[in-house]
């Protein structure tokens, strides 16, 4: 089952280091509280789970044009939304935009460089600016705390 959201996250390389130093957790979704952007151990453990998890498009090395059209598949795992709980084999998706992946065990910062996909999504659009972009997905448990089921790619966007 895909869902599609729209998520519309403006990066601009000069305002993203600022915007990572000076953001803390704002207000975020119901269910989201876990999600502390603090870089610190969350509670509990990241979810253990054997599996993969891959950008379907764009592909590493692609052009593309804003908004980029993100399509993302998990393999041995279940996407599921953020408010199931957290469930071994199973969490929602997260897209970092050039910030790298989280540290397993650690909770993913609710930032403009994290967009969370807490719906289950496996389909979004992101409007990047021109430039090139690294992107990294990274799966999650439904406290946000990261796993080490990551895939990375480098896009550049005209």
């Amino acid at each position: 089952m895909r869902k599609t959201t729209r998520h519309t996250t403006r990066i601009a390389a000069v305002a993203v280091v600022p915007i990572l130093v000076l953001t803390g957790c704002g207000g975020g979704d119901e269910g989201d509280d876990a999600a502390t952007g603090t870089g610190t151990e969350a509670s509990g453990s990241a979810p253990s789970a054997e599996g993969s998890v891959s950008f379907e498009s764009p592909a590493d090395g692609d052009t593309v044009s804003s908004p980029v059209t993100l399509e993302m598949v998990a393999e041995g795992v279940t996407v599921e939304p953020a408010d199931a709980g957290v469930n071994e084999g199973a969490g929602h998706l997260h897209a970092i935009v050039d910030s790298g992946c989280v540290p397993a065990g650690e909770a993913i910062p609710k930032d403009d460089s994290h967009v969370h996909f807490g719906d289950g999504s496996t389909t979004a659009e992101l409007e990047l600016e021109p430039g090139e972009h690294t992107l990294c997905l990274q799966l999650a448990d439904g406290d946000h705390v990261a796993t080490d089921i990551t895939d990375e790619i480098t896009i550049t966007v005209e």
